[in-house]
This record gives structure tokens, sequence and C-alpha cells, in this order.
């Protein structure tokens, strides 16, 4: 173990990748997070993961827990199906990696995969009970030359040489540490949620199953967004063969259902769908695709009414950084964007990875930590996340009318 020490707030994926790092580098690390426990709301359902995301496993997992990712894993196709308001297909857009030399160059093909995000989570946490500090919201820090202290609205505290904020797109951390880095709203209303995969199975192409992601819209940019989760192994047989005694909740196969749109195509003035019902939202869903063949709302109406939640899509605004010390970000803490790309969870657990890289040199004597950090915020918070903020609001704006980013 080394004598750095690095406090991380939140626990999301990108917080607990970096912890996966950092502990693999012998590193000292915490983890705290304001929720009371790993399911305390929704976080979404499917993922979809490119090569930033997997190789980010692959490094930072031991090789049991690497073990079940992969076993649980879709590997897909790589393409984005396109299809007709009657669930036809039109085309398959062919999703290109082009990830630089962050990871080791390969032969074979691209690599994508379909994960679940509790699945995911729970292999990112299992093995880090003693790590992760539950129901510890940040309400501000102190940074000196002798290290930075972390107080927490519960009256406790901790100390570190360094402290990363992975507190998602309304981050603590980035409003002290960064005040001028906004987020907006994007203009945006999606209703998620989750279709049996018998459900789905008959009612949707071969395509959907198979490729990244299937996507129909209409005239007003209204949208249907389909993603599968097959598992080739259920999580809790993969757990049990690779990784006797890790935790692990099962799930069944399963279709991620997204309607979504303008604000103004739902019926949510002054918030009100926040206290919806998910048969409520079910109904919003079909209603919003009225127009389209019958065959789209009575999809959405096989959506278990238990699994639908609402999401106002709010995106950050590119912006540069002053000079670290030893506080810094990653994440949607830092470069939050809207799902078009559907890179928001691999560029979360890209910066992971490369910050768990940094810290190991600093760690090591390699590096001087306000270099080091200086040198990860300007390469890849910055430069890499930020243009990927940019290329997901621009496809925003062209495929669901996302609003444009300030100037």
């Amino acid at each position: 173990m080394s004598d750095l020490k690095v406090l991380v707030v939140g626990a999301g994926l990108g917080g607990l990748t970096l912890a996966r790092s950092l502990r693999g580098h012998g590193i000292d690390v915490a983890v705290f997070e304001r929720d009371a426990s790993p399911w305390d709301r929704p976080q979404g359902y499917r993922l979809h993961l490119d090569a930033d995301a997997i190789n980010a496993a692959r490094e930072v997992l031991p090789a049991e827990l690497r073990a079940v990712f992969e076993a649980t894993a879709q590997y897909t196709e790589p393409f984005t199906t396109i299809l007709t308001t009657g669930l036809s297909v039109i085309k398959r857009l062919r999703t290109q990696d082009g990830y630089g030399d962050v990871w080791p160059r390969h032969d074979g093909p691209e690599i994508h995969a379909n994960v679940d995000r509790a699945t995911l989570r729970q292999i990112l946490l299992a093995g880090l009970e003693n790590t992760v500090h539950y129901g510890r919201t940040l309400e501000r820090y102190e940074s000196t030359d002798e290290g930075v202290t972390a107080f927490f609205t519960d009256g406790s505290r901790a100390h570190g040489d360094v402290l990363v904020g992975a507190d998602g797109i309304r981050s603590a951390v980035r409003g002290q540490r960064a005040p001028h880095c906004e987020t907006v709203d994007a203009g945006i209303t999606a209703i998620y949620g989750r279709l049996p995969m018998a459900v789905a199975e008959p009612l949707v192409p071969a395509e959907a199953l198979t490729d990244i992601f299937t996507i129909a819209s209409d005239e007003r940019k209204v949208f249907l967004g389909l993603g599968s989760v097959r598992f080739p192994t259920s999580p809790a047989e993969a757990a049990e063969r690779f990784a006797p005694g890790t935790p692990m909740r099962d799930q069944d196969d399963y279709v991620v259902c997204i309607v979504g749109g303008r604000h103004e195509f739902f019926p949510n003035a002054d918030g009100a769908m926040r206290t919806f019902s998910g048969q409520e939202f079910r109904d919003i869903a079909a209603e919003t695709l009225r127009d389209w063949p019958s065959g789209a709302a009575d999809l959405v109406r096989g959506a278990d009414p238990a699994s639908l939640f609402c999401v106002e899509m709010y995106t950050s605004v590119p912006a540069t950084l002053d000079t670290p010390v030893n506080v810094t970000l990653l994440g949607d803490a830092i470069h939050a964007m809207t799902p078009t790309l559907g890179r928001g969870a691999n560029v979360a657990m890209r910066d992971a990875t490369l910050l768990g890289r940094t810290l190991s040199a600093v760690a090591d004597g390699q590096l001087a930590l306000a270099e080091a950090l200086a040198a990860y915020e300007r390469d890849e918070l910055t430069t890499y996340g930020f243009s990927v903020v940019r290329e997901a609001a621009r496809i925003g704006e062209q495929r669901m009318g996302q609003n444009p980013l300030p100037e």
C-alpha cells in the first residue's frame, strides 16, 4: 500500500471503476455515497459498452470478477438499427470505434456489449464493502498543501491527499472546484421502462435483439428506443461459477424501452411527472405514440409498470478548468452528456481508469500530483470529454430536437 490516500465522492460506475483501479495499484481509497444503499433510486437499465468501458472493466477487475463480467455481457453486432414508426427496418448504421492509444490495439472486430447497469454495478462493488460508505452527502471540502478534507452533512469528515468528484451531474465537488462549469436543460423528457423478453421478441425485428440499439422517430423527433439485454449466463449463476460468495441479484432477459422527445410533448408542467406512478408513465408513453402504427403503442403497453420512470435530460457546457492542486473530477460530474451516442458511462469508466493510472504514477514518485492532475484534466476531461459532449449535442439536435449548446 502506498502512502497516497484518495477520497472519492460518488459510488456510480465511474467512482467504483476508479476505486477498483486504485485498489489494484495498492493505493488507499475511500468512497462516499449520498444514497443510503446501492438500490435507493432508479439507476437505469441497459447500458451500451464500447471499447472504453469494456477495456476499463477488463483492466480494473480481478480475474474472478472479470469472468463474471464476460459471462453476463451480451456482445452485440456493431450497428444501430433505424426503424420506421411501424417498426420495420430502414437501415443499420455501423458504429465506429476510435479511441487512440488508450487501450492495446487488436486485430479483431470492434467490441460492443449491452449489459444490465445494476449487474455491472454489483460486479464493480464486489469486495469493496469496507471501502464504500453510504449515507454520506458532501457539504464542502477544504484543500491545503497538507491535503484535502471532506466535510459531510452528517457532521463527519475524511482527510486524504486527493479528492475526486464522481458525484454526477449535480456534483457538489464541481460546485466548489469549478463553479463556472455549468449544466443546462437539454429540452428533452424521456420515459424509461423494461419489456420482458417474451413480450418484446414477437413484436420487434430480429436486429433489435442483436444490435447495439434500435430507434424509430417521427416528424416531431419523438422517438422510441429499444435495446436488448440478454444474459449468456444468469448473473447469479455466473457469480456462483466464477466468484463464489459474491452477492449478485438475478435478472431475466429484457428489452429496455425509451419514449422521449421535446418537453412540450409530455404533460410535465411544473415537474408534475415527477410524482406519477409507473402505470401513468406507461399510459403517457403509449399516448405519445398514438399516431404511430398500433404496434409501437402495443409494445410500450407491454412494459412492466413497476419499471417505468421519467428523466429530464441535462448536458454540461464545455468550459476550461483552472490549474488543479489536489481536487479533480470525472464522468458526469464534469462532462455530462445526453445519451444520443450511448457514451456517458463509457467515458466515465475511461476517465476513472486513466485517472487511476495517473495517481499510480504519483504514488510511485514518477509525477508530481499537481502536474499529473493538470495533464489528466487537459487531455481527458476538457479535450476528450468535452469533445464527446459536443458530438452528443450535435447528434441530439438532429435526432431528438435537443437544445443546442450555449455558445
